[in-house]
């Protein structure tokens, strides 16, 4: 990988631990990612170690390695293709005199660059700011391992920088905390407005699926929703909701939800707890994945992990909307009781699909 920067955005060397052997899938992904927050994947560096190391997660010739392609590729910064303690974060940036993420962080910083409404902002802030809270403990083991014990006690020899860092401390988690709150108060507000739609006995509809797979494309044709299609990972993350009329006296509430990953940080899970309950308490979900996909076996799996660990049941009504038949289908698909074809970009299997919906919700 050698990607060429016109100089206007920020290059990137890809950096993943594993026990296993590398493939030719170990980085694809993660490049995806990369791309999609706006920067330019250079290079990609493996190592194979059944542990990681515990004070810079690569062993020290690696260390020397990644220093050396730094100057060679001009980067700006090192993304790790795995979740590292803030004090590795840490150490590592003050050795590599660079910017470091971890998986998590860079997701959060596509999500936050993505959202739009109140709500997901909002979502997105407190997940970034859990996401800070391990670094600035990781700083203050550092401070204290330099500054040692002092006979004083109450910490009558602890330092300025230490100080201000338990100030920081303490400032993010009452921010932490202010967030939680407003985000419940929202979650009370959508499980009314859920509560009132089961009154009336609307029948709801989730549309779920791994991350750009084609929901908001087909959310779009379904409702004329407006919602951003993007050829991108996480092109849209603000749920919405619209009615959509399958015929007569057979009305319907559709909601889009968030793209699903592998290895989705679980800070997210639960800031988008109360939009990911639409599909928690759906009649039906629309579980849609790219059938055109070398990994649509693995995606289907993990949306439906991700599904399960948010408390959807197992006997919850589903379909496995295999989109994107215009690009060719894998040969081998994830196995599902019901299954709909479609290509949502030309309209194809779309009469299909809402035939199959009435007929498992209405009979």
């Amino acid at each position: 990988m050698n990607n060429k920067n016109d100089g206007s955005l920020k290059n990137a060397i890809l950096i993943k631990v594993d026990s296993k052997k590398e493939d030719t899938k170990t980085f694809t992904e993660l490049s995806r990612l990369v791309d999609t927050a706006g920067y330019v994947p250079v290079h990609t560096i493996f190592q194979r170690r059944e542990r990681p190391d515990k004070t810079f997660h690569l062993g020290r010739g690696k260390l020397e390695e990644v220093k050396a392609a730094i100057d060679l590729y001009n980067a700006d910064l090192i993304v790790f293709d795995d979740d590292l303690s803030g004090s590795k974060l840490n150490n590592l940036e003050k050795y590599l005199d660079i910017d470091v993420f971890d998986r998590q962080t860079l997701i959060l910083e596509i999500f936050a660059s993505r959202a739009i409404s109140g709500e997901g902002k909002l979502q997105i802030e407190l997940a970034r700011k859990k996401n800070m809270l391990p670094r600035i403990l990781g700083k203050g083991v550092e401070l204290s391992r330099q500054g040692g014990g002092g006979a004083g006690g109450g910490g009558a020899r602890r330092g300025g920088g230490e100080q201000q860092l338990e100030v920081d401390r303490r400032t993010l988690r009452k921010e932490i905390e202010e967030l939680t709150i407003k985000i419940e108060k929202l979650e009370e507000e959508r499980g009314q407005r859920r509560s009132k739609r089961q009154k009336n006995r609307i029948k709801t509809v989730a549309i779920v699926g791994y991350t750009n797979a084609g929901k908001s494309t087909l959310m779009n044709l379904l409702t004329k929703a407006g919602v951003l299609a993007d050829d991108k990972l996480f092109a849209t993350l603000d749920p919405k909701t619209r009615r959509l009329w399958l015929n007569e006296n057979k009305e319907i509430v559709l909601t889009d939800t968030v793209g699903f990953i592998s290895r989705l940080p679980h800070d997210l899970i639960n800031a988008f707890k109360s939009t990911l309950e639409e599909a928690k308490h759906a009649d039906l979900l629309l579980i849609v994945s790219d059938a055109s996909s070398d990994a649509v076996i693995d995606e289907y799996d993990t949306v439906c992990e991700t599904l399960t660990s948010i408390g959807v049941k197992e006997d919850v009504n589903r379909i496995l909307v295999l989109n994107k038949s215009d690009k060719g289908l894998n040969p081998i698909i994830p196995n599902a009781e019901n299954t709909v074809i479609i290509s949502a970009k030309y309209a194809e299997g779309i009469n299909y699909l809402k035939e199959k919906i009435s007929e498992i919700l209405f009979g």
